[in-house]
Order: C-alpha cells, then sequence, then structure tokens
C-alpha cells in the first residue's frame, strides 16, 4: 500500500519570519529613494515658486523703472503702506487680491480679507509651517485687534538687504545711505534700478529662501546662539514666521510684547542655515538717530552702520529646510541652489550690487 505524503498548506514560523525580514531589508533599501524622490519634487517646486518672484520683479521693473521698494513708505518713517509682495501682487497674477489692496492706507488698516489670504506660491512644500498662520501677539499687541489681525497668509521667501542688517531713511521717506558695497537690492524705502547693479544681474542675489518651519527658533541680535534662546510672551521660544504682507520689520517699540520675530528681509551678515535663527529687529533710537544725521553736519560721510560695525539693527539670514544649503534668486530672474558651506567673502559680495563677486556653489 502506497502512503500519501501530507502537503503541507502553510508556512512555518521560521519561513515566516524570514519572509517579514526580507520585506524590512526592502523598504529599508527603498525608503531613502523615495524620500530623495520626494525631495527632489518638492525642491523642484520651490525654486519653480522663487523664479516667479523674479518674474513679477522683472514685470514690475519694466512698468515702474525700479524693483519695489521692500517696505513702502510715504508720510513718515515709521508709516508702512506695502511690503514689496503687495506691490507685486498684480504681477502674481493676483488681480483679485490686488483690486482689494488700498495703497492709501497703511498695510496693518486693510480689509479683514487681504491679510488671511493663502497665496500658494510663497510657501516651499519642504516646509511644515502652517499656512495661513495665527499670529496673536501681533493682533492683539501692536494692532490692537486681536480678533480680526492674527491671521495671516505665510511667506517663506525673503528680499536681500546686502551685507548689511541696518535698516535706513532720510528726510522725505527716501533711502538713507548704505554704502554700494554693503547694499543689497531691498531695504525699506529702497528698491534698486537694474542701472544700480554694477556687479552685473547674474552675479548678485534678489531674493533667497525663508523658511518659517517650527524648528527655525529665534535669538535676539546678530550673533545670539542658544544660549541666547529665552521664551517669548507666549512662554514658548519664538519661530519666524511672517505674514507676505508686513513690511514693517519688528522694532524696539512692539520688542517687549512681540519678542523676536522674523521679517520678509534676509541678508548675508550671517551664514546660511544659521541656527538659531537671528531675528529681525529695528532699533527705533539707532534709526532716529540716523534719520535725523542725514540732515545735519557730516551728511554728505554718513551712513547707516551695520551690527558688525556697531550698529544695533538686525535682520535674519536666509535658510531652508532642503539637505545643505539654500535657494536663491538672482536680479537676471534666474535661481540657483547655494551651499551653506560657499566661502562667506564670495557670498557676501554676492548679495550686495557692487561687490565684483565671483561665487562658487
Amino acid at each position: 500500500m502506497i502512503r500519501q505524503r501530507k502537503i503541507r498548506l502553510a508556512f512555518t514560523l521560521v519561513e515566516l519570519l524570514v519572509v517579514i525580514a526580507i520585506i524590512g531589508v526592502l523598504i529599508a533599501l527603498l525608503l531613502p529613494a523615495v524620500q530623495a524622490a520626494r525631495e527632489a519634487g518638492r525642491r523642484a517646486q520651490c525654486i519653480n515658486n522663487i523664479r516667479q518672484f523674479g518674474l513679477a520683479l522683472h514685470n514690475y521693473h519694466t512698468s515702474r523703472k525700479s524693483f519695489p521698494a521692500g517696505a513702502v513708505m510715504k508720510t513718515s518713517p515709521t508709516a508702512v503702506f506695502a511690503s514689496a509682495n503687495a506691490e507685486l501682487l498684480p504681477y502674481f497674477e493676483q488681480a483679485s487680491l490686488a483690486s482689494l489692496y488700498n495703497h492709501n492706507k497703511d498695510w496693518e488698516k486693510q480689509e479683514f480679507s487681504v491679510a488671511p489670504t493663502v497665496i500658494p506660491m510663497f510657501r516651499c512644500p519642504s516646509s511644515s509651517a502652517l499656512n495661513p498662520i495665527y499670529d496673536t501677539l501681533l493682533g492683539g499687541v501692536a494692532l490692537g485687534d486681536e480678533l480680526n489681525r492674527s491671521r495671516y497668509g505665510l511667506t517663506e521667501y525673503a528680499y536681500c538687504t546686502g551685507y548689511t542688517d541696518a535698516f535706513c531713511a532720510r528726510a522725505g521717506v527716501k533711502p538713507g545711505t548704505i554704502p554700494p558695497t554693503q547694499q543689497g537690492m531691498f531695504n525699506i524705502a529702497w528698491g534698486a534700478s537694474l542701472r544700480q547693479i554694477t556687479d552685473g544681474t547674474s552675479n548678485t542675489f534678489a531674493m533667497g529662501e525663508a523658511s518659517t518651519d517650527s524648528r527655525w527658533k529665534v535669538c535676539h541680535l546678530a550673533g545670539c546662539d542658544e544660549s541666547d534662546l529665552v521664551p517669548g510672551p507666549t512662554g514658548e521660544l519664538p519661530t519666524p514666521e511672517i505674514g507676505w504682507i508686513i513690511g514693517e520689520p519688528n522694532s524696539s517699540s512692539f520688542f517687549s510684547g512681540l519678542g523676536p520675530k522674523g521679517s520678509i528681509f534676509g541678508c548675508t551678515v550671517e551664514r546660511i542655515n544659521k541656527y538659531p535663527l537671528t531675528d529681525t529687529f529695528l532699533d527705533m533710537p539707532q534709526y532716529t538717530v540716523d534719520y535725523g544725521a542725514f540732515n545735519g553736519a557730516g551728511a554728505a560721510s554718513h551712513y547707516c552702520a551695520p551690527s558688525y560695525e556697531g550698529g544695533r539693527h538686525s535682520i535674519s539670514s536666509f535658510r531652508s529646510d532642503h539637505p545643505g544649503g539654500c535657494h536663491f534668486l538672482l536680479a537676471d530672474a534666474s535661481a540657483r541652489f547655494v551651499s551653506e558651506d560657499v566661502d562667506m567673502v564670495a557670498y557676501r559680495a554676492r548679495s550686495t550690487i557692487a561687490g565684483d563677486e565671483v561665487v562658487s556653489e
């Protein structure tokens, strides 16, 4: 009689463990590739966003013969009517939003629906920052209207002030003097024209990434480090998120109530991806002294000094959530990635309108 062999219909425990181990190894091998592919897609979108700024800036320049001021002031050196972002709205294909913006009113007096409007291209997809953001301190402390003035559409791209963190204006609400070897394309009351960029447009930064991801914590004044990180008025460590509408830097007038803040400005005084991030801060006493000095004796030789020459202002550095560096928009509307290990002398020179530089990425 022939015995029939039993047919085994299930895996043994050992075989099952082997299969699970193989699947785990395959996932471990594939996951970095998947993550890299996703990051490549996010970087592509991010660089496309910043190129859109370049097109808008050049269309604005064609119409106005200069780039927009980082902060538009008309009546006094402390009343900001619009940020460069607001000036560019018609050139971002945001005609309906642009029609709501009243350029004869300060930015904080615009219709309630303007500031919270989310413009998708203003946020880098590599960042996990919320959009819109909720800033109850700004709404309540600085603007006196926490209910209606606390929600803002985000921006994560900053206008380059150059190798200076000084804010500067003179009588007539005109730009004060900053040496061309320090001066960037933007500042309050200042937007360069193409003819003023003597380095050549392909050698000059116009903008750079300015992530507001919550992992970026903010300390006060240039040179600050982790020992200077202190909780803000909310009890949490400050983070740099900022609304696209806000061209007015945080200042000594509001610092006690707001704590360290970011802004729509970036400079090259400190390295790319410096952590913790230095805040953007306008020291009102220095600002007032500089403003008056342009009308007094020695006005012809006076200029607004950066922090490394004793100035008391500060402007945040450029930073991103991409590994190893940051995307920058150049004055010719091209964009490129610059390593966080870039030579600082060349990096700083490239941020100015007259640095005669060549930089290696």
